[in-house]
């Protein structure tokens, strides 16, 4: 693809990098908040004291 002026290059790479950011990030949140706190891992951490 060629393009005539930097304006009109950022416009296209822009839409990328939004849906790149709205594909990548709820995974994030979701791996974050699944696997690296889950919630009953505290829990069965203070039953066995």
């Amino acid at each position: 693809m060629q393009f005539e002026t930097f304006y009109q290059y950022f416009l296209q790479t822009k839409e990328w990098a939004y849906l790149l950011m709205f594909v990548t990030l709820p995974l994030y949140v979701l791996f974050w908040n699944l696997i690296l706190y889950r919630p009953g891992d505290g829990e069965r951490r203070r039953r066995k004291k």
